[in-house]
């Protein structure tokens, strides 16, 4: 909502479903989401006037219906003018659900996870301009470490070839994160989230689904820690034709990020000759920040570090997406 606002687009938004309300009185509900919109703990104010009215939530003199069910096929999202649908709740069950949303008079429905039932799945920096507004209706954004990878890899690879990858993320907590030990279905994630835990990574396979080349070469993990937001991703990569230089390196994605990876992906050179941390990059909108200073090459090893806003450069690659959609109806 935050990244739709600031693009004017706010006044879009038909209406917001909810499918998890937990058995609480709706118009409470309603005034909690207002209050989360307004203020954030991590990214501050919202920059507009938010309010509850009633079972609306109100933005910008906006108000848009919000809808208490537990399944997105019981919303009349026809009634609400509504022909693009983002199923964003995380639940596999709604994702799996999302094909019947399009006999109900919904046109597309936008995934903010991978879904294997997705007719395309989409990355801005790699493939969105593959979009075919007739033949893709179930459309994929992929995740956020998919999106901050996958662009950048594909100009190494089309230029020196990968042939492996270890891909390992130092990933921010999730809301799902705990500060007391309990149940999970990773066990992993269910210890304290104030420690660090090694846990599964997706990024391998996800990456894999939208540069079909490099599936089978990546291996990844994942380090949850208990800071918000910004992750790091570290790539280990083994190149067939690696170049002499890391300058080399560098220089060509001086280039793409100039060029094809324009406003996806940056280089971050540091401040006063010095690194920077990761606090420094929450609320950048860009999928990837390469990080020079620590971008260094062995023979055919080349290591490189990306950081990410994983929540809202994500956001920002869905409204992308939907920006795309709303152009070529």
């Amino acid at each position: 909502m935050r990244v739709l606002a600031a693009r004017g687009l706010a006044g879009e938004v038909r209406a917001i479903a909810e499918l998890n309300p937990g058995g609480r009185d709706n118009r409470q509900l309603t005034e909690n989401l207002a209050y989360l919109l307004a203020a954030d703990s991590t990214h501050g104010p919202f920059p507009g006037a938010v309010e509850a009215a009633g079972t609306s939530l109100k933005v910008e003199g906006h108000a848009i219906p919000v809808i208490y069910i537990p399944h997105p096929q019981q919303v009349d999202w026809a009634g609400f003018g509504a022909k693009v649908v983002v199923e964003a709740s995380g639940d596999p069950q709604a994702t799996a659900e999302a094909r019947g949303l399009l006999a109900q008079g919904v046109a597309k429905v936008l995934f903010t996870r991978s879904a294997a039932t997705a007719d395309a799945t989409l990355i801005r920096g790699l493939n969105l301009d593959d979009y075919d507004p007739v033949a893709h209706r179930l459309i994929s954004c992929s995740t956020c470490t998919a999106n901050a990878l996958a662009p950048v890899l594909n100009v190494i690879h089309q230029a020196h070839g990968v042939r492996r990858g270890a891909i390992a993320t130092v990933h921010p907590a999730l809301s799902g994160d705990t500060l007391l030990d309990g149940p999970a279905k990773e066990f992993a994630v269910g210890r304290g989230a104030l420690g660090v835990r090694a846990v599964h990574s997706e990024v391998a396979r996800t990456t894999g689904q939208v540069l079909p080349e490099l599936a089978g070469r990546l291996t990844a993990m994942s380090l949850r820690v208990p800071t918000t937001v910004v992750n790091a991703l570290i790539a280990d990569l083994t190149l067939d034709r690696p170049p002499s230089h890391a300058a080399e390196v560098v220089e060509l994605l001086a280039r793409a990020t100039e060029g094809p990876l324009a406003g996806v992906a940056a280089l971050e050179r540091g401040l006063m000759g010095r690194p920077r941390a990761a606090a420094d990059f929450k609320g950048d909108p860009h999928s990837a920040l390469i990080d020079t200073n620590w971008l260094a090459l062995s023979g055919d090893l080349l290591r490189i570090l990306i950081w990410h806003d994983n929540e809202y450069a994500y956001c920002c690659r869905v409204a992308d997406t939907l920006e795309l959609i709303l152009s070529r109806r």
